[in-house]
C-alpha cells in the first residue's frame, strides 16, 4: 500500500451457481493512510451519502493536496477558496457555481444518508433504515441509544458485528467530533408519513432478496418491499419471515432452507402482493 504499513486479507464466501466462491479482499487498516483518508471522503460525497456532484476523486484529491479539505466541515466551508478555485484547470465561474449549488443542496439530508456518510463500517442502506424507522429519524434518539447501551441486535439487519461497529465508531473522540460539529452544517429531514398498507400480506414483516427480480434493481425491490408495509432486509437470520428468490441466487437461498424460512419465487412475490 502506500503508506507503507502493514494489511489484512479478508476471506468471505458465496454460492454461485451451486459452486461455492471464496472472495480475499485486501484492506489496509492505519487511520493515517492518505489513500484511505481520500476514499472516505469519495464514500462522504458519494450518493447514497451526502450527494454531493462535481466532488469526483480526482477533484477531492486537488482540494486536500492544496489544503482546503481536512475534515468533511471543510466542504462547506469551500466558498472561502473560490477565487482560487475558478482559477484551476477545469474550473471557472459555472463549474464553481454547480459545485457550491450541490453542496448547499445536500444540507437537507435524511438520517439514512447521515448515518451512511459517516462510513460506519457494515451499517449501510439497509441497516441505517432500519436504525431511521426505529428511531423515528432522529438523531438525538440514535445517539441516547448509543450511549445507554441500546441492544441493536433485536432489530433486523443489525446482528453483533453491527452492534460492535457502531459502539467502537462512537468510543472514538475524533469520530463524536465529527458527528456533533457536522451536525450544525446540515438540516435532517423528518420521517415520511406511514403508509396505509393495512391490506397487504407482508406487512409489518421482513422480507430479503436473492438474486436476480425482473425488472427490478436491487435498490427498487427494496423500495417495493417497503411500500407493502414490511421490512426490506439485507441478510438471513431468524428474523426473517421470507425469502423472494429470484434468478442466480447465492448463499441466501442456503441459509434461508437451514433456518426453515418460507421462500417465494418471484411470481409467487407479486401475486401475494397484489400485481
Amino acid at each position: 500500500p502506500c503508506c507503507g504499513e502493514p494489511t489484512r486479507i479478508h476471506e468471505s464466501k458465496s454460492t454461485v451457481d451451486g459452486r461455492e466462491r471464496v472472495t480475499r479482499t485486501l484492506f489496509c487498516d492505519n487511520p493515517n493512510c492518505e489513500t484511505r483518508r481520500l476514499r472516505q471522503f469519495v464514500h462522504f460525497v458519494g450518493d447514497k451519502a451526502m450527494d454531493i456532484a462535481g466532488l469526483s476523486e480526482v477533484t477531492l484529491e486537488k482540494f486536500i493536496g492544496r489544503g482546503w479539505i481536512h475534515s468533511y466541515m471543510d466542504i462547506y466551508r469551500l466558498d472561502r477558496h473560490k477565487a482560487e478555485i475558478v482559477q484551476m484547470d477545469g474550473f471557472g465561474e459555472k463549474s464553481w457555481q454547480r459545485l457550491w449549488d450541490s453542496i448547499q443542496r445536500s444540507r437537507e439530508t435524511t438520517f439514512e444518508r447521515y448515518l451512511v456518510a459517516m462510513d460506519i463500517p457494515m451499517v449501510g442502506n439497509t441497516a441505517s433504515r432500519t436504525l431511521a424507522r426505529t428511531f423515528q429519524s432522529s438523531l438525538d434518539a440514535f445517539e441516547e441509544a448509543v450511549v445507554s447501551g441500546y441492544d441493536f441486535t433485536q432489530l433486523p439487519d443489525l446482528g453483533e458485528t453491527q452492534q460492535s461497529n457502531i459502539r467502537a465508531w462512537f468510543e472514538n473522540e475524533d469520530n463524536w467530533f465529527i458527528w456533533y460539529e457536522l451536525r450544525e452544517l446540515v438540516q435532517i429531514a423528518p420521517p415520511p408519513p406511514p403508509q396505509e398498507t393495512t391490506d397487504s400480506p407482508f406487512a409489518g414483516l421482513t422480507i430479503v432478496v436473492t438474486g436476480k427480480v425482473e425488472p427490478y434493481t436491487r435498490e427498487g425491490i427494496n423500495a417495493k418491499i417497503e411500500s407493502l408495509g414490511a421490512h426490506a432486509g439485507s441478510s438471513v437470520s431468524s428474523k426473517t419471515d421470507y425469502l423472494v428468490c429470484g434468478e442466480n441466487a447465492g448463499s441466501k437461498l442456503e441459509k434461508a432452507q437451514a433456518l426453515g424460512i418460507k421462500i417465494l419465487t418471484p411470481t409467487e412475490f407479486f401475486r401475494m402482493a397484489g400485481e
